[in-house]
């Protein structure tokens, strides 16, 4: 059963012969008086605080805001936003305000551009700082998509208040990968972590620039994977070529083909061997290839057909 709570400053109150007293405020009343976590108030914008460290997406533009503007001007709110009392946050900030936004920054600022005075609002009582980030960071993973960085930073905090990846991952119902990854992003430099969040890198490529081992390699291999995508290529590989045993067979990754490729090219010098290589790696199309062994044949003095139906290639 969830907790009454008093309705002039948002604490639990206690029962004496049958009504309810606010031992913070000395607000009295009837149990029908009372609210619950789920009752719904209008709270005036002027008290709540927006907290921009806490919120997961960060500080919060009026652009980033315009459609749900339009939406909540003509349907109306949806959603009540989800608030916290102040006493039960140990912060600075909330000093010149009496609650802070636990889910529903967007909506707010929304409210404020349509000046509103007031928003329907939960106040959750009692929740720690872990509950309240982890409450924060689900609800946003659910609703509008946060880029990569948004959702390290996320973590991070949580990190810092002392829950390890498994306990994230368990708390949001993700995997471990998942919240690794974050980690390894949160190591990389800045410059990195503005790539990942326009983007440009996948969840791979970030584990295998934070394996190379220095700010500089890492660098490096960001504008190896932004030339390559510019090229239209995808599915980029920039880790470390692993240690093999030269005499297991194996399907190799594309940067091994391409180091194989720079080996015979400079043992042999470029031929049909290196071409055949480039077309495994999808850097020439199998037609190139079809004529590079035409090419080939004629000079061994062989037959050879190209086998492009739709062309005359004789």
């Amino acid at each position: 059963m969830s907790a009454e709570l008093c309705p002039k400053c948002y604490t639990e109150v206690v029962t004496d012969r049958g009504y309810r007293v606010c031992d913070a405020c000395g607000w009295t009343g009837a149990q029908d008086q009372t609210l619950n976590e789920y009752s719904v108030v209008e709270i005036p914008l002027d008290q709540i605080w927006s907290d921009d460290e806490f919120n997961c997406r960060g500080m919060i533009a009026p652009v980033d805001v315009l459609d749900l503007v339009k939406d909540i001007d003509k349907n109306g709110l949806q959603f009540p936003i989800a608030v916290q009392p102040a006493h039960d946050v140990k912060s600075d900030g909330i000093a010149k305000n009496n609650f802070r936004i636990v889910a529903g920054h967007r909506r707010y600022h929304s409210f404020k551009i349509l000046k509103r005075e007031t928003i329907p609002a939960m106040v959750k009582v009692g929740l720690t700082e872990v509950q309240a980030r982890l409450l924060n960071l689900g609800e946003n993973l659910k609703r509008k998509a946060l880029n990569i960085l948004q959702e390290a930073l996320a973590i991070k905090r949580l990190r810092d208040l002392g829950l390890n990846r498994r306990q994230v991952g368990e708390e949001l119902g993700v995997s471990t990968s998942w919240v690794q990854v974050r980690f390894n992003l949160l190591d990389l430099p800045p410059v990195i972590q503005e790539e990942a969040a326009a983007g440009m890198l996948n969840q791979f490529q970030i584990k295998e620039i934070w394996s190379l081992g220095s700010p500089d390699e890492q660098c490096e291999a960001v504008k190896t994977i932004k030339n390559a995508r510019l090229r239209g290529e995808k599915g980029i590989s920039v880790g470390k070529t692993p240690e093999q045993d030269p005499f297991k067979k194996r399907r190799q990754p594309k940067n091994v083909v391409q180091d194989m490729m720079n080996h015979m090219a400079q043992a042999l010098g470029h031929g049909l061997y290196t071409r055949a290589l480039a077309w495994a790696n999808g850097e020439i199309n199998s037609a190139e290839l079809y004529f590079d062994i035409k090419r080939t044949a004629t000079e061994l003095g062989k037959e050879y057909t190209v086998p492009l139906a739709s062309h005359d290639v004789s």
